[in-house]
C-alpha cells in the first residue's frame, strides 16, 4: 500500500531524514517512536504530500506522489480523500462554527450527495459520542473535546489511510485512555493507520510494528510477531532492537 524508498530530507543544509525506507501493508498500524527532533513529523508530512523528499520515492497504491503528481488537481484530491491527517494540534485543522459543520465540511467538499453528508455526520457524531457537542463552536472545546471532533471530521471522509501526529499530546489521562481505546477499536476494524508518538507504553499497546527513529533519524525495525511468546516491557524490547542493530544511545 505505502512504499517509501531512500528518502532523504533537510530543512536548508541540517538533515532530518537519511535514507529511510519503510513499508506499510492494508490493515497495518505501523507506530513511528523516537523522542522530538528526531524527524517523526517531517515524515508525517510526506506521507501527507505536505513536503517532499529531497531524494528517494514515495508509492502509494501505486502511485508516485511527488511534487508534480500533487500539482494534478484532481490526482490531489483523490489522493486526500484516501489518506488522512490527524494534526498533533487539533486547532489547525478546526475552523467551522460547529462540530456538525466541522465535520460535515470534508464530505461536502468532496461532493457528496447531501443525504450522505448527514449520514456521514451522523454516524462520526454517534463513533465519537459527540452528541451534546454538535452546536458547540470547537474553539471554545477542551483539548480532548477538540481531539475529538478533529478525528470525526478526518473518519467523515472514510480515508483508508489514518495518519495521526502525537494524538495523545496535551490530552489528560482519562482521554489518553480513551483514544488508546478507540484506536484499538479502529485497528481491529482494519483501518489502516500510521502514529507518530514519543509515548512507549502508547506504542506498545497499539501498535502491530515499531519503527523506531534515533536522534541520527535511523529506522530500528521491530515486529511484535517476533516476540509474541516472550513477556518484556516496550523499553526491554526498544533496548533488545537498539543493542541487536548495533545502535546506542
Amino acid at each position: 500500500m505505502i512504499t517509501l524508498k531512500d528518502i532523504c530530507f533537510a530543512y536548508e543544509d541540517c538533515p532530518v531524514l537519511k535514507h529511510i525506507d519503510l513499508q506499510v501493508e492494508a490493515g497495518e498500524t505501523v507506530m513511528l517512536e523516537g523522542p522530538n527532533g528526531c524527524g517523526k513529523s517531517t515524515l508525517i508530512r510526506i506521507l501527507n504530500a505536505l513536503a517532499f523528499a529531497d531524494l528517494g520515492t514515495y508509492e502509494f497504491d501505486g502511485d508516485i506522489i511527488d511534487e508534480k503528481s500533487m500539482k494534478k488537481e484532481s490526482f490531489a484530491k483523490a489522493f486526500h480523500q484516501k489518506i488522512g491527517y490527524v494534526f498533533q494540534n487539533p486547532e489547525a485543522q478546526l475552523f467551522c462554527a460547529s462540530v456538525e459543520e466541522e465535520i460535515a465540511f470534508a464530505p461536502m467538499q468532496m461532493g457528496l450527495p447531501e443525504e450522505e453528508v448527514k449520514r456521514r455526520v451522523e454516524d462520526c457524531i454517534a463513533l465519537l459520542n459527540l452528541g451534546s457537542l454538535r452546536d458547540r463552536a470547537p474553539y471554545y472545546l477542551s483539548t480532548g473535546e477538540k481531539k475529538k471532533v478533529a478525528i470525526a471530521s478526518i473518519l467523515s471522509m472514510n480515508p483508508t489511510v489514518l495518519v495521526l501526529d502525537e494524538p495523545l499530546s496535551g490530552l489528560d489521562a482519562e482521554t489518553e485512555e480513551w483514544l488508546t481505546g478507540f484506536l484499538l477499536q479502529l485497528k481491529k476494524s482494519g483501518k489502516t493507520m500510521i502514529i507518530a508518538t514519543h509515548n512507549h507504553k502508547f506504542a506498545g499497546t497499539v501498535a502491530d510494528r515499531i519503527v523506531f527513529m534515533d536522534r541520527d533519524h535511523l529506522f530500528i525495525r521491530f515486529k511484535r510477531d517476533d516476540v509474541d511468546r516472550v513477556v518484556v516491557t516496550v523499553y526491554d524490547i526498544i533496548d533488545l532492537c537498539v543493542r541487536s542493530a548495533g545502535y546506542g544511545f
